[in-house]
């Protein structure tokens, strides 16, 4: 199946949280309790693995959309439309329902995060995040080039990694609220974010190695 058909089978239309959003043609019987075998045949293109995925989940990936919009129907139904691409170019062998919707939520986070990178809310976080890195960097030049070192840096960044800077320090999250939302400690999403924060400084610091003084 062409990756230009997805959007004829999925078409956008605004998002229902409800359960007639599931309705779609029976697909022949595929089941997460065989996650491999309804994976591979995504991965092939299989237009019933992708009605099956859609009459399942479809309503519960709207609802994720819908909450990673903030309530933007519109951006939520983009959202999940993207998704479903990324299912169709990337999805891959996974072993079982909890893997592939960890995936899932992962790829629809990663489309958020794209989405969000083409307003201008993300270039004044980006600007904001910039400036509190750079009074940790000793920059001394009267030019800016860490802003874009550090868009740069942050797209090498896996995705969950990338939501997690994104939540903290562009959105502003608090550290508890992002605690309970990956089920950890406090304690262990602050040792998370230090060890990005090293690790985006020094990408920045290689990036810009002519114009920043070493610490």
């Amino acid at each position: 199946m062409p990756a230009s058909d997805v959007t004829a089978i999925f078409p956008h239309q605004p998002v229902e949280i409800s359960a007639a959003n599931s309705a779609m043609p029976e697909a022949r019987d595929f089941s997460f309790a065989d996650t491999p075998r309804l994976t591979n045949a995504l991965a092939r293109g299989d237009e019933d693995a992708f009605r099956f995925l859609h009459a399942q989940w479809n309503a519960r990936l709207s609802r994720y959309c819908f909450a990673l919009a903030a309530g933007e129907e519109a951006i939520a139904t983009e959202l999940a439309q993207a998704v479903y691409l990324r299912i169709f170019k990337h999805i891959r062998n996974l072993p079982n329902e909890e893997v592939m919707w960890s995936w899932i939520t992962r790829a629809a986070r990663s489309a958020a995060c794209d989405s969000r990178r083409v307003g201008g809310r993300y270039r004044r976080a980006l600007a904001r995040f910039g400036e509190w890195l750079r009074c940790r960097l000793s920059w001394e030049s009267d030019e800016d080039p860490v802003t874009e070192a550090l868009d740069a840096a942050l797209q090498q960044l896996d995705c969950a990694d990338r939501a997690l800077i994104e939540a903290r320090y562009f959105e502003r999250v608090p550290l508890e609220q992002i605690g309970a939302r990956l089920g950890v400690s406090t304690r262990a999403i602050e040792g998370r974010l230090a060890r990005l924060r090293a690790h985006l400084k020094q990408r920045i610091l290689n990036a810009t190695r002519e114009s920043l003084r070493q610490p």
